[in-house]
């Protein structure tokens, strides 16, 4: 249920994930590429023997702090989604282009075309992009010292990307036809902002992520009992550089899979 290709940065396509999820005996996932739904275009869900949910993970800000809202069951063809997902098209094209500017600055030479030409077939630049061409050109030894170093919040050459407030992130994916599920909330600086979302309507929280313990799994599922929520998990799987965030690495936990059980069916009723 939290799946990148490489259409965002993810180091497989969109069709690679799906057979990846065949051999692992998965039935059910949902591609969640960061700000597009591009994932969507190269494949047709019905052709496959799993169930696909569409999704995309959205960027948000609520007062300066990074929030990311899972988008479940959306369309993907809605004009007002598809219209943000080109602003932040743009809008991440124009940031790289200063944090580039930045980084020359301190003798890190980076063309803009050496991003681009990794950051996917949509060409939607994040910044794990701008890290590994320079871990490929040598100027760092990992992506982790390049945030470190250099492109990681508050850090020399840092530029604060183009968001939407959780507001409206909720209120485009909700009118999209879809579910908002606050992403991995366990990162989130000041738990308060699970409140925030829940205030604002969201419908549901990745109660399960690699970077959540147990105590906080228990934690956070209490919160979505209380309140209602959907409560979802994903591995937030990346590629096989990433032994982290292995694909198809989810506790067993019934209250989980009742829940997605739950949003599934949900969904299937209103496309129906």
């Amino acid at each position: 249920m939290h799946l990148h290709s490489n259409v965002s940065d993810g180091a497989l396509t969109p069709k690679s994930l799906i057979r990846r999820a065949m051999e692992n005996n998965i039935d059910l996932i949902s591609i969640t590429d960061h700000d597009t739904v591009d994932a969507y275009h190269h494949i047709n869900i019905a052709d496959y023997p799993i169930y696909i949910l569409p999704g995309i993970e959205i960027s948000a800000q609520e007062n300066g702090v990074d929030i990311h809202v899972l988008a479940y069951g959306i369309d993907v063809h809605d004009k007002t989604l598809n219209d943000l997902m080109e602003m932040y098209l743009h809008g991440r094209r124009d940031r790289a282009k200063l944090m580039l500017g930045k980084l020359k600055k301190h003798g890190i030479h980076i063309d803009l075309r050496e991003v681009v030409a990794i950051a996917g077939s949509r060409e939607l630049i994040v910044r794990p992009h701008i890290a590994q061409v320079m871990v490929t050109k040598g100027y760092c030894t990992n992506k982790n010292e390049a945030f470190d170093l250099y492109i990681g919040n508050e850090k020399p050459a840092y530029v604060a990307k183009p968001e939407v407030s959780m507001d409206e992130a909720i209120k485009v994916i909700q009118e999209a036809g879809g579910f908002a599920v606050m992403a991995h909330p366990g990162k989130l600086k000041d738990v308060s902002y699970i409140q925030s979302g829940i205030d604002k309507g969201i419908d549901g929280l990745e109660v399960w992520h690699p970077d959540h313990n147990n105590g906080l799994l228990r934690d956070l599922i209490d919160i979505g009992q209380k309140n209602g929520l959907y409560m979802t998990g994903g591995s937030d799987f990346h590629g096989e550089h990433d032994f982290h965030n292995q694909f198809g690495y989810i506790p067993h936990n019934d209250v989980i899979i009742n829940s997605v059980n739950d949003l599934w069916g949900t969904w299937q009723c209103r496309i129906k």
